[in-house]
């Protein structure tokens, strides 16, 4: 377990209304939030949206911080709930107002074909193609670096089922990747899932 003492005192000074403590948490943890949210989401706009309700929520509820993990991992998983919320919330929406074959291109739309900055097209259309626990968990385990345990935890499921998301968003994004015009390969991706 990492000690998370500063994390705790952060949060107490925090929650006691110190502006500074919050403009440290936000400049520590912005950038990555909002990364991660724009993965999950692919619209920029409904990230900025939610990385906002993170912190909203976040300061709300800084005192049940208890120190389990960094804050930075705390606010990831604010972060992802909120996601995987909205991409629930959005297709409610879509599955009341049309029918289900246009349902499938209107969530393609929605969530795999924005590029952003340094990320490939064709790597956000393939993202789109995973359901948001594949998303959350891939990004979580490839880009991130967490452990399946800590993956499991953030999504609130055993990490055996988070195993089998991991699993299964490769070999989708392997195939996606495959049958496009691009070369792109990426570390993690390629291979057998671990």
């Amino acid at each position: 377990m990492q000690d998370c003492r500063a994390d705790i005192e952060l949060a107490r000074r925090a929650a006691s209304g110190e502006q500074g403590s919050w403009r440290r948490i936000y400049d520590a943890t912005c950038d990555r939030l909002s990364s991660i949210l724009f993965c999950l989401v692919g619209n920029r706009d409904e990230a900025l949206d939610l990385l906002q309700e993170t912190y909203l929520q976040a300061f709300r509820h800084i005192d049940r911080y208890r120190g389990d993990a960094p804050l930075e991992v705390w606010l990831r998983i604010i972060a992802i709930r909120k996601a995987l919320d909205w991409r629930r919330t959005v297709l409610r929406r879509i599955k009341r107002t049309v029918r289900l074959s246009e349902t499938i291109a209107a969530v393609d739309a929605v969530s795999g074909t924005i590029s952003a900055g340094s990320v490939s097209p064709s790597l956000m259309t393939a993202l789109g193609k995973l359901s948001p626990s594949q998303k959350a968990t891939l990004i979580l385990r490839e880009c991130e670096g967490w452990s399946f345990a800590e993956v499991a935890r953030a999504l609130g499921c055993k990490e055996s089922t988070a195993r089998v998301h991991h699993a299964k968003a490769r070999e989708r994004m392997r195939l996606v990747l495959s049958r496009g015009s691009t070369n792109w390969k990426a570390d993690g991706l390629e291979g057998q899932p671990t």
